[in-house]
C-alpha cells in the first residue's frame, strides 16, 4: 500500500473529509487528493501537523516504503560482507565496532522497554511550521548516540564510572 492509499484510509478512518483535511493544514482540497493518488507528496514540513491530526506516525504512512529499508532479516552475503570486514579490523576497530554496537542495543531495547518510538515518529518529530522548521525543546533527535573509546591516554576509575554514566544518561 502506498503512503497516499495510508493516508486516505486513515483519513477515512476517523471521518475525515478530504474538504476538512484541507482546511485543517490550510491546503488546497486539489492538494489532499493529489497526495492520496501519489501525484505529489506533502512538503516535509506539513508531515508532523498531518501525523497529529491523523493520530499516526511515520512508520504508519511511509512503512511499505521504508520497509525494503528496514528489513528485520540479512541475507546471508549481507552478513558474509559485515564479518569479512570486522575481520579485517585491527584490535582497537573491533573494540570501537562491539562498544558502539553494544551501546547502541542498550538503547534500543531501552526505548522499547520504555514504550518510546524510534527517530521521526510523531513523539519526536520536529515541530514544524510551514517552511520553516523548529526542533523542540526537549528533542533529542540529533543528539549522539555513541562516544570512542580512548585508548591513548590511562583513566582513572573515578573517570571511568563518571563518563559510564555521561553515556547511561538519558537527559545528558
Amino acid at each position: 500500500m502506498s503512503f497516499g492509499s495510508r493516508l486516505k484510509e486513515k483519513r477515512e478512518s476517523l471521518g475525515i473529509t478530504q474538504p476538512k483535511l484541507a482546511e485543517m493544514l490550510g491546503v488546497s482540497k486539489g492538494a489532499i487528493g493529489n497526495w492520496e493518488t501519489d501525484v505529489n507528496s506533502p512538503r516535509a514540513a506539513m508531515l508532523y501537523d498531518l501525523f497529529k491530526i491523523l493520530h499516526c506516525d511515520a512508520n504508519y504512512l511511509f512503512q511499505d516504503n521504508a520497509s525494503s529499508i528496514y528489513r528485520k532479516e540479512a541475507s546471508p552475503e549481507e552478513f558474509e560482507n559485515i564479518i569479512q570486514k570486522y575481520r579485517k579490523l585491527d584490535a582497537h576497530g573491533k573494540e570501537m565496532v562491539d562498544f558502539t554496537l553494544n551501546k547502541e542495543y542498550e538503547r534500543s531495547i531501552q526505548n522499547v522497554n520504555m514504550g518510546e518510538s524510534l527517530p521521526y515518529s510523531s513523539n519526536n518529530f520536529p515541530s514544524a511550521a510551514r517552511n520553516n522548521f523548529t526542533i523542540e525543546k526537549n528533542s533529542n533527535i540529533y543528539g549522539a548516540n555513541a562516544a570512542h573509546l580512548r585508548t591513548d591516554i590511562d583513566i582513572d576509575e573515578d573517570t571511568d564510572i563518571s563518563e559510564n554514566d555521561i553515556m547511561d544518561d538519558k537527559d545528558f
